[in-house]
């Protein structure tokens, strides 16, 4: 009685005959496989050398690791092929695989090409941020990428899943779609796939007619600064995405709803954006004002500021909605631009040469002329401090039995503006030491 799939009745050797001619196959076919995953590891390797714009090397190693688990696969179906000439049970079971290997491999097949097709995005908008060893001839907007990217992935991933999962049931032999309740899914038209390509080359049509015209415009104007321009050109762009993806929605919805669901579709569609309007309230209302700001142009980025009354501090980045800067402590802090409409703001990178004011009181007993040529030439001797306009030393007020002097010096580095001040009153503490005079508010009893 035979207990095991490859179990015969004869003897040993004229088994083992029989086992030869498909043991020697799956030898060859083992020996063939690892041949052809050495030669593809090293061919991947050269690949990495080679500096692409479009495949980095986690990218490459992915797709190694894909192929390689694909061609093993394969060579264990063959392998398994091979070994069922000599098996009834494992014929059986190796035809009901096999019937469902191309609805799985066509489902991995589109979730791999998605998932290439994101890296290679990735890799291609790291190209136009200028991130890779060779540059494009025009920077793009980080920001405005960045939103792209993400958009175009999740689209991608939820597109491919909806594709692999459809097409793989599709595949399916008949018996088992009987699992998969198919019947009411909506039957497409032949035109519907021309339909999308027409509408998709439309969208792509008007992005480049937005970006031609935009840069058209930033060479010929100067009313507004490139920086604004390039910000209206990301919203426009933004919004020939996002009006080009609510068409694709409707078109997809002509086909599957019926003319009074597709009403309420549009009603529960326009309810939700007007939701959506709502909640961005105030992002709507800071990009407003970033937009205010970018054309009043009170600033760019890395000016030194004052903001208020208090607030120095170095711009680093503007978009629409927030402003970025640094203070002289190092703290970087978020201002949204609704806020800086609301303040006064000093410019000292465009203020040139900038005043710095010093006061100090000293008594009647000490000549007036004699104080100020201590005061101006501390002034000159301090570093940063520009010769024209020459320092200026007055009078401010009295301040009971002395006079509060003010000193005005010069500077044309705000950035190094809390150094400059500093070393000049140091400047001028040691010239007063060095005449023996010490200021009313510093002398004690």
């Amino acid at each position: 009685m035979a207990l095991l799939p490859f179990q015969t009745g004869e003897d040993a050797f004229a088994g083992l005959v029989q086992f030869l001619p498909p043991i020697a196959a799956i030898v060859l076919l083992v020996g063939l496989m690892m041949w052809l995953l050495a030669w593809m590891s090293r061919y991947f390797e050269y690949l990495k050398t080679l500096e692409s714009r479009w495949l980095d090397h986690a990218t490459l190693d992915f797709v190694r690791r894909v192929l390689e688990g694909v061609w093993i696969a394969f060579m264990a179906i063959v392998v398994l092929a091979i070994a069922q000439t000599q098996s009834a049970p494992l014929h059986d079971a190796l035809v009901a695989f096999v019937l469902r290997v191309p609805a799985l491999f066509f489902a991995i097949f589109v979730v791999f090409l998605a998932a290439i097709l994101v890296r290679v995005i990735h890799r291609f908008a790291a190209f136009l941020r200028g991130e890779l060893k060779s540059k494009p001839k025009q920077i793009a907007p980080p920001r405005a990428l960045a939103f792209t990217e993400i958009v175009l992935k999740y689209l991608i991933y939820i597109a491919s899943l909806a594709i692999a999962a459809l097409g793989a049931i599709r595949i399916l032999p008949p018996g088992d779609q009987t699992y998969f309740d198919l019947s009411g899914l909506p039957t497409l038209p032949s035109s519907f796939a021309l339909e999308i390509v027409v509408a998709v080359l439309l969208v792509i049509v008007a992005d480049r007619f937005v970006d031609s015209i935009f840069e058209d415009l930033k060479r010929r104007t100067a009313k507004f600064s490139a920086r604004v321009i390039d910000e209206f050109k990301s919203i426009t762009r933004y919004a020939v995405w996002i009006i080009g993806a609510v068409v694709l929605l409707f078109v997809l919805m002509v086909h599957v709803l019926p003319a009074d669901r597709l009403v309420v579709f549009a009603v529960g569609f326009i309810a939700f954006l007007l939701v959506i309007l709502v909640l961005a309230f105030d992002p709507v209302r800071n990009a407003l004002a970033g937009v205010t700001l970018m054309r009043a142009d009170p600033f760019d980025v890395g000016n030194r500021v004052k903001i208020g009354n208090d607030l120095v501090c170095d711009v680093v980045s503007m978009s629409l909605t927030l402003t970025q800067v640094r203070t002289l402590r190092g703290e970087v802090v978020n201002i949204p631009n609704t806020q800086l409409l609301r303040e006064p703001i000093l410019n000292f990178s465009r203020s040139k040469p900038y005043a710095m004011s010093v006061e100090l009181a000293l008594g009647f007993e000490v000549p007036h002329h004699r104080v100020r040529e201590i005061l101006v030439r501390a002034a000159r001797d301090t570093e940063g401090v520009v010769p024209d306009p020459s320092p200026q030393a007055f009078g401010k007020e009295l301040a009971g039995a002395g006079i509060v002097y003010q000193l005005l010096a010069y500077t044309d580095r705000p950035e190094r503006m809390k150094e400059v001040k500093s070393d000049l009153i140091f400047r001028i503490q040691d010239a007063l030491r060095a005449e023996g005079l010490v200021p009313r508010d510093a002398r004690t009893d």
